[in-house]
């Protein structure tokens, strides 16, 4: 909900993170640019610079007493409530700033989108909406921190809700429609996984921030950290005059942005450049012409110019760029700065430097802030190809498991059926179903209420969610033969994996033994990007100490499922199975087959792939065995091939 400007930093005493502080001022200026996306590491001020903003924007006029906050200089964007008040008169006015609505990632649907008024319903017999969380950000701003762990069902809803501008609920005998138009601002840490491809687009800018390196502004940031918490008040009025000077120029680019138009030369240019940059669909065109009109008139111009459009092209187009996991998805700017010449070439046009010299420093001037590039330069990534090779020698597993739906019992996920509550245990009330379980039964009851319930009439809502796997894969990276081909494949395997781990909810991981021991190379995650940082070496040779490399992956899978313990543990051992090298002064193989045995103890689905050639021993069969598992001999160890023999037993 709304913050109070007393506990909130000022968004002008915020030090450095200029491109996040200029595609919030972007969107301030012009919310059809459509919200923005903060990807850093924690620390980094996301949040506080988006709570900040609230407190710069100009107030707005609303509809005194309107719940959702309606424009009353737009009759067509009325709600239902509000149209019924007017009856051809004029609806009385209220200001007020902009709502900064906060939306937890364990928020239940019924909160966001609204639901029937219990004690309307119970005492009077109405049926009567109330509100959620999307009505308290209509017109204001709606901040997802991270956004990329949200429940898919409440994706679905923001999707639904940004493209139309309405909320519309139809749940427990009641539809209820309202406006929902807000700007869309989350942040998120990339290392903690992926934001689905549909929701990524919906974000008109996306920025990415990183700790400040510099010395002196680091001890800046301390000072001002330090003042603030000591005298929140005394700090918000040594910057009030800053913070003012920001809200005026914000309203004054309110105020002359219908005047700012781009020429045809401009708009062909900003075509021509999304389409060579392989950016999918028209709303990266429709965003960026959108944001470099904002930009200029923060900087006091009415004119664009492709200065303008340079300064904010990187923030429209780096989340669009992907076009696979495996690909670069940063913004190339060099490739960028090439096709803008090409393209003023064009149209007889070269990049203009906006007035007061280097290009990009519209909204810099604004803050006062030196100018910088603020992309980072993006890491390269290794292209796997791979081919399907045949030939498998299976053992059936003695335990079952897959991605799946489950019954969630913490409120969260979608509502899909109810049943009698249970004696003793939390009601998550499910209203449309008791009382009509209710109904029937009130002849025979006297009560004030307008339907009296009794205990045997609660229902209570059975939910459903998503749950993914958790997978470790356990490579030999000893010096036996075909140590390269398992580990690539190995890492070929996690990125394929990786590929769809937003969709299905899994975590990917590598634990490599050689030597004496065994190393987590890649904690559990969802992240191309972290993987590909993690993985870029993996260091092979020495001895095989498979009893290692199974006890640090169960100790590993272990940790994931006290995190959340919905999730399916998944193994995946790629070994010949010939260990030798114990743990202490005990002998390899006792001591693996010791170790696996603690796997059938567990909860944890074990794969064992054998590495071995054709004609080689058991061994790998019988840890397999020992385990609990499942056996499976590749005809050639391959990336593909053993990325999609995972997903099979994933989903058997």
């Amino acid at each position: 909900m709304a913050l109070d400007d007393r506990t909130t930093y000022p968004f002008s005493a915020i030090v450095g993170q200029d491109t996040l502080k200029s595609a919030l001022l972007i969107n301030a200026v012009d919310p059809r640019v459509g919200g923005v996306l903060i990807r850093g590491h924690k620390g980094t001020a996301k949040s506080t610079a988006v709570r900040a903003l609230r407190w710069i924007l100009p107030e707005i006029d609303v509809v005194e007493g309107c719940r959702f906050g309606c424009s009353p200089a737009n009759p067509s964007e009325l709600c239902e409530e509000c149209r019924g008040r007017s009856n051809g008169t004029e609806l009385p006015v209220a200001k007020r700033r902009p709502r900064l609505v906060d939306l937890p990632v364990s928020a239940t649907e019924d909160r966001v989108v609204g639901t029937m008024d219990l004690e309307r319903a119970l005492k009077h017999g109405e049926r009567r909406f109330e509100a959620g969380l999307l009505a308290d950000a209509n017109r204001g701003l709606l901040y997802v921190d991270e956004v990329n762990l949200l429940d898919d069902h409440l994706v679905d809803t923001l999707l639904d809700s940004a493209a139309s501008g309405t909320n519309v609920v139809e749940r427990e005998g009641v539809r209820f429609e309202h406006p929902a138009r807000f700007v869309l601002v989350g942040t998120m840490n990339p290392e903690e996984g992926e934001l689905r491809p549909q929701l990524l687009d919906r974000f008109g800018l996306c920025v990415d921030v990183e700790g400040i390196a510099e010395p002196d502004q680091r001890v800046e940031i301390l000072r001002r950290r330090r003042a603030f918490e000591d005298d929140r008040e005394g700090f918000a009025r040594q910057w009030q005059d800053a913070q003012s000077a920001l809200i005026e120029q914000i309203t004054v680019g309110i105020r002359t942005l219908p005047d700012v138009e781009l020429d045809d030369d401009l708009l062909f240019m900003i075509a021509s450049v999304c389409a060579a940059m392989g950016v999918d669909g028209h709303r990266a065109d429709l965003v960026m012409g959108r944001a470099a009109a904002a930009y200029a008139v923060l900087d006091g111009r009415r004119e664009v110019t492709a200065a303008d459009v340079r300064a904010v092209a990187p923030m429209v187009l780096a989340h669009r760029m992907r076009r696979s996991p495996f690909e670069n998805q940063e913004f190339d700017q060099e490739q960028f700065e090439q096709l803008m010449g090409a393209a003023a070439t064009s149209t007889g046009r070269e990049p203009q430097e906006p007035a007061g010299g280097d290009s990009g420093d519209g909204v810099a001037a604004v803050l006062d802030i030196p100018r910088e590039s603020g992309m980072a330069e993006p890491a390269s990534a290794d292209q796997i190809t791979a081919e399907l090779v045949a030939g498998m020698d299976r053992m059936r597993r003695t335990q079952g498991g897959r991605r799946q739906e489950t019954t969630s019992d913490d409120r969260t996920g979608r509502y899909v059926r109810a049943e009698p509550a249970r004696p003793g245990e939390p009601v998550d009330l499910a209203l449309d179903a008791t009382v009509r379980a209710a109904a029937p039964r009130q002849a025979g009851r006297k009560s004030e209420l307008a339907i009296a319930v009794e205990p045997e009439d609660i229902r209570t809502k059975v939910r459903k969610r998503r749950v993914g796997a958790s997978i470790v894969f356990c490579v030999d990276a000893s010096g036996s033969m075909g140590v390269s081909n398992r580990m690539e494949a190995a890492k070929a395997a996690v990125f394929e994996l990786l590929v769809d781990a937003y969709q299905r909810r899994d975590r990917v991981g590598l634990v490599a033994f050689r030597g004496e021991s065994a190393e987590v190379m890649l904690q559990p995650t969802a992240s191309v990007e972290l993987a590909q940082l993690k993985l870029r070496s993996l260091p092979t040779g020495g001895a095989t100490p498979i009893a290692h490399g199974i006890l640090k992956s169960l100790e590993v899978l272990t940790a994931e499922s006290r995190r959340d313990n919905s999730v399916v543990p998944w193994l995946v051992l790629l070994t010949d199975g010939r260990a030798n090298v114990g743990i202490g002064a005990g002998l390899g193989s006792e001591d693996a087959r010791s170790a696996a045995a603690r796997l059938k103890e567990s909860a944890i689905h074990t794969l064992v792939i054998d590495t071995s050639g054709p004609g080689a021993g058991a061994a790998a069969r019988d840890l397999a065995r020992v385990a609990g598992g499942e056996y499976v001999r590749l005809g050639s160890t391959d990336g593909t091939m053993l990325a999609s023999t995972v997903r099979e037993r994933l989903s058997a």
